[in-house]
């Protein structure tokens, strides 16, 4: 029998890694690989850290990955230097969540690598990075928080009865309090929703964002910025700052008045808010997240119907032995949170932006 040698079978050519910081000529290749990626945030768009930098100064410091000229990965970096902590490297600053966004396990780590060797070149503390679905990068977790996302129905009607029962009936006495036409809408009440915002933030005894950092948003979301403001005997007593992101709905900055508070305001800005976001065709209402030690938010939002999500935050440290807690559940700034809630809200609303520019 003859035998015939066989040709080995071709190699195939996979081209070479890059890991590259952003430039100015990327943006466009950035935003398409976000907007199709399936765990990408409101906050991976170049318009979020684009705000945090015109209100805090914080220095965007993206990476990204390519190969054979196009994006298989993105990390959104910003650069906070604090007061408190000294030179951070986060993902993304003034946000819940961020972190690596990529093709492969392989091309995540690849990211990881450099963002720790840029943390390293800079003088950083620490490098965090805050991913909302598990990323195996090889870095530590850290489990004090927690999400609460869920699918919307497909019609107004049904929003009210997908409510728990004793969410419906805080619902329906809120309803009978306000009456129906209590809920606005549009970026003219920008700065009433401030307000009720600083003025919870005080009451809570932590820092409110500064007013530049709403306006920042404000124009940079444009349309997908949504304010809701409920009013009662003609003052606002409750409001919420919302984001879009492809078809999802994230409230972010909310607030109100004690009258709103003995009200049943929050169940009823809520239910309006789950309903605008039926009509303009969402399908995820995100609540965003809670520590798990703050039992008042998650709470809530559980009694809303939501299930607490494990959030997957990862530290690399470099230049300290842990992680600081800078939370309001540290019983260290519990002093800190007496006096704050004595003192008059213009100073508070004054002084939390300076705070918050100081915070990771």
């Amino acid at each position: 029998m003859t035998q015939v040698a066989l040709d080995s079978p071709p190699s195939i050519f996979v081209p070479k890694l890059e890991i590259k910081p952003l430039g100015s000529q990327d943006s466009g290749a950035w935003e398409e690989y976000v907007q199709d990626h399936p765990d990408a945030t409101m906050f991976h768009p170049l318009r979020w850290s684009a705000a945090v930098q015109a209100a805090y100064g914080h220095e965007p410091m993206h990476l990204v990955a390519w190969r054979g000229g196009h994006v298989v990965g993105v990390l959104p970096l910003s650069m906070v230097k604090s007061l408190f902590v000294g030179k951070v490297l986060v993902s993304v600053a003034c946000a819940t969540y961020g972190g690596i966004l990529a093709d492969s396990g392989d091309i995540a780590r690849a990211l990881a690598q450099a963002a720790q060797n840029l943390c390293h070149d800079l003088g950083a503390q620490y490098l965090e990075l805050r991913h909302r679905e598990p990323v195996d990068t090889g870095f530590a977790e850290v489990g004090q928080y927690v999400t609460f996302r869920k699918l919307l129905p497909t019609q107004v009607n049904d929003v009210l009865p997908s409510l728990p029962r004793k969410a419906r009936a805080a619902a329906r006495a809120g309803l009978d309090a306000f009456g129906p036409e209590a809920v606005l809408s549009g970026p003219e009440h920008l700065g009433d929703i401030h307000y009720l915002y600083a003025l919870t933030m005080r009451r809570l005894g932590s820092p409110s964002h500064r007013w530049s950092f709403f306006v920042h948003l404000a124009e940079l979301f444009g349309d997908d910025c949504v304010c809701l403001l409920l009013r009662r005997n003609g003052r606002p007593v409750a409001g919420v700052v919302s984001f879009l992101f492809r078809d999802e709905i994230v409230p972010y900055f909310s607030g109100s008045t004690q009258e709103g508070m003995e009200c049943n305001a929050n169940n009823v800005m809520y239910l309006r808010l789950m309903e605008y976001a039926v009509l303009r065709g969402l399908r995820w209402f995100d609540f965003n997240r809670s520590r798990r030690d703050n039992p008042g938010p998650y709470h809530f939002k559980i009694h809303q119907g939501f299930d607490p999500q494990p959030l997957h935050y990862q530290v690399c440290l470099l230049r300290r032995s842990e992680a600081p807690n800078l939370t309001p559940g540290n019983p260290k700034l519990a002093l800190a949170q007496r006096v704050w809630r004595r003192l008059p809200l213009r100073i508070t609303r004054s002084a939390g932006g300076m705070i918050w520019k100081w915070i990771p």
